[in-house]
């Protein structure tokens, strides 16, 4: 697997969202081939899974599929 291979699963992922979320919301999505393997709770489970399946130098794409994407707030003090 290349990273030609790899571009094709984060596209995957990204035309299948919506399909993806009715069944998979808020889960970390092992992706193998442009196939959902697993859905996880956490990234450590995905990504453990995957080197199980894979090996440490096999490739596969862990995503977290989220409902909606997080909010990230930077408040910037006055010194």
């Amino acid at each position: 697997m290349t990273d030609k291979d790899l571009k094709a699963d984060i596209e995957f992922v990204q035309k299948q969202k919506d399909e993806l979320l009715k069944c998979h919301a808020n889960k970390f999505l092992l992706i193998h081939k442009q196939k959902v393997i697993g859905a996880f709770d956490d990234y450590a489970s995905a990504a453990s899974e995957g080197v199980r399946l894979y090996g440490t130098d096999g490739i596969f794409l862990v995503y977290q599929l989220m409902a909606k994407p997080p909010v990230n707030f930077v408040m910037e003090a006055a010194l």
